[in-house]
């Protein structure tokens, strides 16, 4: 049988990883929301054009951050956490066959 490991360490890098990138992807957006809302004084065509089509981009990033930030809490809270808690219970168990 193949042994498995897991290591919880780059699990929990993974999951600070991903948590940091979303955080400058949204960083990014806000300043791009910022600079969006000082054009809002370009009317016309091209500027409703340009305006209707940041705002279906930066409603888009809210649903893109809340699926990474998900994801994130499922790395630390239930991935980590548990695998570490079976593994623990499984060396208590194996122990007392020894």
């Amino acid at each position: 049988m193949t042994e498995e490991i897991v290591d919880t360490e780059r699990i929990g890098s993974a999951a600070n990883g991903l948590r940091t990138a979303n955080n400058n992807i949204n960083s990014a957006f806000h300043t791009l929301l910022s600079k969006m809302r000082q054009l809002e004084s370009w009317r016309g065509a091209a500027g409703t054009a340009a305006q209707t089509a940041m705002h279906q981009i930066i409603n888009y990033n809210e649903t893109r951050s809340a699926v990474v930030q998900n994801y994130v809490n499922i790395l630390e809270r239930q991935v980590n956490p548990s695998y570490e808690s079976v593994e623990t219970t499984n060396t208590k168990l194996a122990d007392q066959f020894k």
